[in-house]
């Protein structure tokens, strides 16, 4: 098969690993790699249609496990052949997910995915679209409805509460809001009947956007400062100076979730930096995912109330140029995504 893979560096060289890393001209697209085999129940071979390339990849730790990884975690593709044959799942489905990061190897023309990891792809989307959804939408919904404990609505109430005025007295803070995590996460709270109060850098630039993603306000970082234990739930997707102004805007029993990589240790440092509170629930997590959430998600979007947005999609070939987009600082909303 086909299957872009991080070539090491050359032996006169140092090591490539997250502190060194790998440049771009690494990714390689090589041809005749081998199939991988299924092994045990629960396991499927998905023929690849469409992955995301996310910022920073050559960067991650799971990138150098083993010389010449095959990186990537979001897929949307037709199930191929399934181990032992499956209740859930049967060749020629069309599936959408998020292998686990032990074992993400997406930037493939097959990869391997587990009966957790996937669901059928809603037929609303585009294989591009189907595949720009699983990490962040999943990671917007267990940080809403897993760790922040909103209650999930039933699609039904989602539908009622993006038409209608927010339901709940709940406030809720989104940070990075117009970002691909943040987006979604927007969309979920409005959906979950919260009133929506969605920051970003400018509002100018990200206004209109916001408000047509269900946000009852919009703020900039600069602002936060007028909002003092205004919010019930904060959710944070920058990190910083950000997250930092975050604890003066949480109320006295709210809850502060961070998914911004960099601040996996924040409440141990901020409380030696005596920023915490006593009250506030605040935690750092890293996206699980499940075959739930994600029928959750297609649900949703099969009823147009959660959007997936892809900003520009490369065949294999092309992933470097790809790869060099997502680090940029491009102005599209949405993912870069990668086809077969």
């Amino acid at each position: 098969m086909n299957a872009i893979r991080v070539h090491p560096a050359p032996p006169s060289s140092t090591p490539y690993s997250p502190s060194n890393p790998a440049p771009t001209s690494a990714l390689r697209l090589d041809e005749n790699v081998p199939v991988p085999k299924l092994s045990k129940p629960g396991e499927l071979l998905v023929r690849l249609k469409a992955t995301t390339v996310v910022r920073d990849m050559l960067t991650w730790p799971e990138t150098y496990v083993h010389p010449y990884a095959i990186i990537g975690n979001d897929l949307s593709g037709i199930v191929t052949e399934v181990y032992g044959g499956s209740d859930k799942f049967k060749p020629g489905d069309e599936v959408f997910g998020m292998a686990n990061v032990d074992r993400a190897a997406t930037w493939a023309e097959f990869t391997l995915a587990t009966e957790e990891e996937i669901a059928l792809k809603p037929s609303a989307f585009s294989w591009e679209q189907a595949a720009a959804l699983p990490l962040t939408a999943q990671t917007a919904y267990e940080a809403l409805f897993t760790h922040a404990g909103v209650p999930v609505p039933s699609v039904e109430d989602a539908m009622k509460n993006r038409n209608e005025s927010p339901r709940s007295s709940q406030r809720i803070l989104i940070t990075g809001a117009s970002g691909a995590v943040g987006m979604h996460l927007v969309q979920l709270a409005s959906a979950a009947g919260l009133h929506v109060v969605a920051a970003s850098s400018s509002n100018a630039r990200n206004q209109d956007f916001l408000r047509g993603l269900g946000a009852n306000e919009t703020i900039e970082y600069t602002l936060m400062d007028d909002y003092r234990s205004n919010f019930d739930v904060i959710i944070d997707v920058v990190g910083g100076d950000v997250l930092v102004k975050c604890w003066d805007c949480v109320k006295d029993s709210g809850t502060l979730v961070s998914v911004d990589s960099a601040s996996f240790d924040f409440v141990q440092e901020h409380e030696k930096r005596g920023l915490c509170r006593p009250g506030v629930r605040a935690l750092f997590f890293i996206v699980a995912g499940s075959s739930e959430g994600l029928q959750y998600l297609a649900k949703l979007a099969e009823r147009g109330i959660l959007q997936s947005l892809v900003v520009q999609a490369y065949p294999f070939d092309k992933v470097q140029e790809a790869y060099e987009h997502a680090n940029g600082r491009h102005t599209g909303r949405g993912k870069i995504v990668l086809v077969n």
